[in-house]
């Protein structure tokens, strides 16, 4: 089993931006309470220049009845950025008429804080040829 949070997400009324109800885990991971993004567009935590590209792909989704799975950047309430892995689905009533959208997120973990956690733990034994050469027999 992950450890990641699965981050749930439903959006209601074209175009399909607003939220209309969040999980518990999409709160922890946003720091916020439910009723603070409720009713509000989830382009507020997508970066100005990656919006219009997120309104194309999410309209192109509802055009198509397409499934969208992308990874975005989005911005925190305190102001830092993660990175998303969202896969977001039309969801239909019985006469097939598009009511809303669904999404799925789960962080994706910043590839450059391991690269140089890794690099931090190898420093001091590049450093010290000798060290190294124990680590190795």
């Amino acid at each position: 089993m992950s450890d990641k949070p699965l981050l749930v997400t439903y959006y209601a009324d074209p175009p399909f931006f607003t939220r209309a109800s969040v999980n518990d885990e999409y709160c922890k991971f946003f720091g916020v309470k439910r009723e603070q993004v409720l009713g509000r567009s989830c382009l507020e935590t997508t970066p100005e220049i990656y919006r219009e590209k997120v309104r194309e792909k999410i309209d192109h989704c509802i055009q198509n009845n397409a499934v969208r799975d992308s990874v975005e950047t989005v911005i925190k309430p305190d102001g830092t950025t993660a990175l998303i892995r969202w896969v977001e689905t039309p969801v239909k009533d019985k006469t097939g008429k598009i009511i809303k959208m669904a999404a799925i997120g789960t962080p994706v973990p910043d590839r450059r804080t391991k690269r140089d956690r890794r690099q931090a733990a190898l420093n001091p034994l590049m450093e010290s040829p000798a060290s190294f050469h124990q680590l190795r027999t």
